[in-house]
């Protein structure tokens, strides 16, 4: 698999990046033996976007996350939240996280574990009140307010987790597989809630196994393989993303795999090619390199792939690399 480097801009080049991340590397050392999670990862994304963050068990997922949020240091490279270095107070008061098993003490109450969370981000009383009320209504957890959060099921934990993580209505919020323990009606709650926080024009970055609920959601999406980015796309949820099959003259120059060093050449043959590609957008540039390149081409095809295909795609193509 070859590794990509993800640029997310949304058409705002000279905007500040809501997250920027250079070369990114993280090593956990134990003893003698050392574990590669992230390896130079790059990412640079704008705002106003829901990201899907997408990869097996180990690809280095919640690490990316915890890095981005400033709660472990990087091994190597340099990260930035909306300007500012990811460990810095101005990143981490611009932005929200839920982990993927958020904790709380048990003996406090929903609204004191928001007023509390509502202090440390430096609002008055009166704000304190103002937004402790709205996010209990918007994650229907007014009923249950002034309960102790011990006698919490899972569902209402993650809907607790998620009103502090939008405290202060953040410009980016990550959150790492968010809808475990939520019912039916409670994803579809997530989704609605999700997309009102994207109007607002802020960032959201979603990292879940639930392939079917994300292609709802998103619109750009993120694979990470053994800790490195194999594949970006923002345009799979028009079922745009997938396999460009290209037919040649019979007898036309094969094409060296240097020109598509920004594509995944998948299939090579006398009679063709398959290269897979991020969206309709990339078909242009893949069929001018090739014909720049004195290639005949007599044929062109986009195979559209849904986010399931492509998963199992891009990672039964990873295992036997």
């Amino acid at each position: 698999m070859r590794a990509a480097r993800a640029d997310m801009n949304g058409g705002e080049k000279d905007a500040v990046p809501v997250i920027e991340c250079r070369e990114v590397t993280k090593v956990y050392r134990g003893g003698k033996t050392a574990v590669r999670a992230l390896d130079r990862v790059s990412l640079r994304v704008s705002g106003g976007t829901i990201i899907g963050l997408i990869g097996p068990n180990g690809a280095g997922k919640t690490t990316f996350l915890s890095l981005i949020a400033g709660l472990i240091f990087p091994t190597g490279g340099t990260i930035r939240v909306c300007g500012h270095p990811a460990r810095s107070l101005e990143a981490r008061r611009s932005l929200g996280y839920i982990p993927e098993s958020p904790a709380f003490l048990a003996r406090y109450s929903a609204r004191a574990m928001l007023e509390y969370h509502a202090a440390l981000h430096g609002l008055s009383r009166a704000a304190i009140r103002e937004e402790t009320d709205r996010l209990l209504a918007q994650l229907r957890l007014e009923e249950y307010a002034d309960r102790a959060v011990g006698g919490f099921s899972l569902g209402m934990r993650q809907r607790l987790a998620l009103a502090i993580a939008l405290l202060d209505r953040p410009r980016l919020l990550l959150l790492d597989e968010p809808s475990n323990g939520l019912d039916p009606l409670g994803v579809i709650e997530l989704r609605q809630v999700l997309l009102e926080v994207q109007r607002t024009g802020a960032t959201v970055i979603i990292s879940s196994h639930r392939l079917g609920e994300l292609e709802r959601l998103t619109s750009d999406y993120v694979f990470l393989h053994q800790g490195r980015i194999v594949e970006f796309a923002s345009e799979l949820a028009a079922g745009q993303m997938g396999r460009l099959r290209i037919e040649l003259l019979p007898g036309s120059p094969l094409v060296a795999e240097e020109l598509l060093t920004s594509y995944r050449p998948l299939e090579m043959s006398e009679a063709g090619l398959v290269v897979g590609v991020g969206g309709v957008q990339d078909v242009p540039r893949v069929v001018s390199s090739l014909v720049q390149a004195g290639v005949q081409i007599t044929g062109v095809a986009l195979e559209a792939q849904d986010i399931e295909q492509t998963f199992v795609r891009l990672y039964q193509e990873g295992d036997g690399s």
